[in-house]
């Protein structure tokens, strides 16, 4: 910083000035392509009831997915995760028949599903999904991910389940257009945004189980106050039918003659 200032009031471009400039055009390419979306939900799942949720992810984009179940029964939940798209082209020129022709528009209309994963009685789970790039499928049309969490198997036991999406839309550079040095740094750049992506996934995770674990302490803490406080309603009870036993057996044997209490 100190030799940046005093180039600049010398009138004569440093070094490092020079660097700063030409490295502002990567850093902008870094923001581009390592924009990372994040958002933590929490949703009751009724017992015999099903719920889903659906997320949007781009061409080339990455999602992350961690749930936990934090109460409710034996902490744990049946779960789906399952992709929608559109079957790649296998032309870029088919993509223009996409909207007047109707043999293309039923390739563009007839979506696939497939499932990704599925968590069977799981208590926690994550999944992370990468759809394919434009490269891949020609047309670049965004993929439906969808999450489905199914409570069906409890009868009586309505089931917490907290869980966090992170979605990453990939900026993609066509490699024609710009210079090696460049696409050697976006590449470069990329693989580092896919390791802080994973970091932040389990950063996501033991969040969860943070909150997991408070929740089963905050249950815990309910049930001793419970526990102590019917510990003392019974000894309070007891001592009470105890004392008025004794004061009636006292009192009856002090009729009969039986029974004295002096004080000297």
């Amino acid at each position: 910083m100190r030799s940046c200032r005093h180039a600049a009031a010398s009138g004569v471009p440093s070094p490092v000035s020079n660097a700063v400039v030409a490295l502002w055009p990567l850093l902008l390419l870094l923001c581009s392509s390592v924009t990372v979306r994040a958002a933590t939900y929490g949703s009751k799942i009724e017992a015999g009831e099903t719920e889903c949720y659906t997320e949007i992810v781009e061409a080339g984009g990455t999602l992350g997915f961690t749930f936990r179940v934090t109460d409710g029964g034996a902490f744990d939940v049946n779960a789906v995760m399952q992709v929608r798209f559109t079957p790649p082209v296998d032309k870029t020129t088919e993509l223009s028949r996409f909207h007047y022709n109707a043999h293309f528009a039923g390739l563009r209309d007839r979506q696939r599903e497939i499932v990704l994963n599925t968590w069977h009685h799981a208590t926690d789970g994550s999944y992370t999904y990468t759809a394919p790039s434009v490269l891949k499928t020609r047309h670049g049309l965004p993929e439906e991910v969808s999450v489905c969490f199914d409570n069906s198997f409890s009868t009586f036991s309505p089931k917490w389940v907290r869980f966090s999406i992170m979605k990453r839309d990939v900026f993609e550079v066509d490699p024609n257009a710009v210079s090696t040095v460049e696409s050697a740094m976006e590449e470069e750049l990329h693989r580092y945004g896919t390791i802080l992506f994973g970091l932040a996934q389990d950063a996501n995770a033991l969040q969860l189980v943070g909150e997991s674990d408070r929740v089963k302490l905050s249950s815990l803490a309910k049930i001793m106050a419970a526990g102590l406080v019917l510990n003392v309603v019974v000894l309070l009870t007891m001592a009470t039918y105890q004392y008025l036993s004794l004061s009636r057996f006292l009192a009856r044997q002090s009729r009969r003659g039986r029974f004295s209490i002096s004080t000297k």
